[in-house]
């Protein structure tokens, strides 16, 4: 899986880093938008970034399934 990101479409709600803390951030330094932590996160995190992907409010987060 890859997680990518639309930097002009984050509103900075702050939704994906508490969801998928592991493979997502809304940093002070950036404003609070979003930066990908992981962009090839482990299975164990699939779930927690396929929710962060489902209540993006902006849908900045897209996940990518790798054949």
């Amino acid at each position: 899986m890859k997680v990518t990101i639309n930097p002009t479409t984050c509103i900075a709600s702050g939704t994906c880093g508490r969801l998928a803390p592991r493979v997502s951030a809304n940093r002070d330094e950036d404003g609070g938008f979003v930066s990908v932590l992981n962009e090839n996160p482990p299975e164990t995190e699939w779930a927690a970034a396929r929710e962060a992907e489902e209540l993006c409010p902006s849908a900045t987060i897209r996940l990518q399934d790798e054949d």
